[in-house]
């Protein structure tokens, strides 16, 4: 199966706050990352989350929760445990990537690409789906 994935990355989302609402609504998937030499961008992840839930008006929706920078792992400080408490507690799957190291950052695009297709088995597929990076 083939599958367009467009691409929104929200890093630097004070300056499109009134853009948020709508590309949460047209969304079909969700990738929330942090960095896990940034505790504070873990703190933010939460209500990320709830933001989307909110825009999808409870609806249930593909999201993935990202621990980027795992390269940086000596400079941790998000631990793995408190990161898939996290994912437990919103109801999603935890993967650790480095982008600078190229570390399942293809792995996380097919899996979340795979949520979607499954969520729209017995749907109108039209042929690709809007996937944003929080």
């Amino acid at each position: 199966m083939e599958t367009e994935i467009e691409i929104l990355d929200t890093a630097g989302e004070d300056d499109y706050q009134n853009m948020m609402d709508m590309w949460i609504t047209f969304g079909e998937g969700f990738l929330l990352v942090f960095a896990i030499n940034d505790k504070e961008s873990f703190e933010q992840i939460k209500g990320k989350y709830d933001r989307i839930k909110k825009g999808k008006h409870g609806a249930s929706v593909p999201v993935i929760l990202v621990g980027n920078k795992v390269d940086l792992d000596d400079q941790r400080t998000v631990s793995q445990e408190d990161a898939k408490k996290l994912a437990t507690t919103i109801g999603c799957e935890y993967i650790e990537t480095s982008a600078k190291k190229n570390i399942n950052c293809r792995e996380v695009f097919e899996k979340l690409a795979t949520l979607i297709a499954t969520k729209k088995v017995g749907k109108k597929d039209k042929g690709g789906c809007n996937c944003y990076i929080f």
